[in-house]
């Protein structure tokens, strides 16, 4: 009989989080593990889910001490006995820590924490789950900046990149409107692909391109996303005068082609874990720019596989962008390095690997070819 693995997500909405933990459920399942995806009846990530042939458990994570939420899990792990657990949102992660405490044998409780707002408290880090997987080093450096949380139970897991699924996606169609876009300009692309949020660095773009208005007047800037931002990022390109050279095109799906139609990825963000946009592109070997904030330097070496700028220093931007546009052959040197590097480190196997061996599960099953 098949070892199950139960994963639990309270958030109602699909980001990279959720479709890493759908990723992960299918490669389990390919390994000859049974899986389930615990979360809100209705969701976007209930749809995503199904679409994708995962199995589903609707529970309604009203709150973090919802009881109809924990009966349903204490219930379906008292008979599914699952050996692991992996949860992500807080709701989620404090009903079924509270679940598996109500059955004869529990589950190893794993967290996945990509953000943490605010100064973590040491009690969920050390006694309410059984390990804590962050996905840069940068994270676990600030979870670790409280003393009081035990370092043995935070654990640095690289996400899994679908690379066989970036390079099928690459040759597909774009929208209409972005394909007219791009044929009927002129000069270099420079796609930023991230939720429309003030740290994700928008505005300081748009203030570098106003920088390089005379001397390099040519470059289009490709906003692919959708956020609380895009009033005040179209308010300052009217401000600007930019609208003939910046298109916010909107969610594209996949973003795969935006990459391979553009000529150098940004990646301004003020706060980042991590990020995902710079390593798809580069995994695409498309040129990267970055900030140099967060868990970004992971992904991106300056001056090996991208070039790192200072976060929200338009002149710093202006400048590195002004370096990159006049010398794209050097930037495309860089890139292939970059793909190289990206692809052997956030292989979805190894990410796999990582997470059977956290709770114990590595040694009972064939490895990753």
């Amino acid at each position: 009989m098949s070892e199950w693995v139960l994963f639990t997500e309270s958030s109602p909405n699909v980001g990279g989080q959720e479709l890493q933990l759908m990723q992960q459920m299918r490669q389990m399942q390919q390994r000859g593990l049974r899986t389930m995806l615990a979360c809100r009846p209705g969701s976007r990530v209930e749809e995503v889910a199904l679409q994708q042939g995962l199995s589903v458990l609707p529970v309604r994570f009203r709150n973090s001490l919802h009881l109809p939420s924990i009966a349903i899990l204490r219930r379906w792990i008292s008979q599914h006995k699952p050996r692991l657990a992996i949860c992500h949102s807080g709701h989620d992660s404090n009903n079924l820590a509270i679940a598996a405490r109500l059955v004869w044998r529990r589950p190893f409780l794993l967290r996945s924490r990509t953000y943490q707002p605010g100064r973590p408290g040491a009690w969920s880090y050390n006694r309410m789950v059984d390990a804590t997987m962050v996905p840069s080093q940068y994270l676990k450096d600030a979870l670790l900046a409280n003393p009081a949380i035990r370092a043995d139970r935070v654990h640095v897991v690289y996400p899994g990149i679908d690379f066989i699924g970036l390079d099928r996606a690459v040759s597909q169609p774009l929208p209409a409107s972005v394909a007219s876009w791009l044929i009927s300009g002129r000069g270099p692309v420079l796609l930023h692909a991230a939720m429309l949020r003030g740290e994700k660095g928008h505005l300081t773009i748009l203030q570098a391109m106003d920088l390089l208005r005379q001397s390099h007047p040519n470059w289009r800037y490709l906003i692919a996303g959708e956020g609380v931002a895009q009033q005040q990022i179209e308010t300052e390109v009217r401000r600007l005068g930019l609208e003939a050279r910046v298109l916010l095109a909107g969610v594209v799906s996949p973003v795969a082609p935006l990459y391979q139609a553009a000529d150098l990825v940004l990646m301004p963000s003020t706060y980042e874990p991590l990020g995902m946009s710079q390593i798809e592109a580069l995994a695409l070997a498309r040129p990267v720019l970055a900030s140099r904030t967060g868990g970004i330097p992971e992904t991106v070496h300056d001056g090996q596989t991208g070039v790192l700028v200072e976060p929200g220093n338009c002149h710093a931007w202006a400048q590195a962008i002004a370096s990159a546009l006049d010398n794209l052959p050097q930037q495309q040197t860089l890139a292939c390095a970059g793909r190289a590097d990206v692809r052997q480190r956030f292989d979805p196997g190894s990410n796999l690997n990582r997470i059977l061996a956290l709770s114990g599960l590595a040694d009972q099953l064939p490895a990753v070819l």
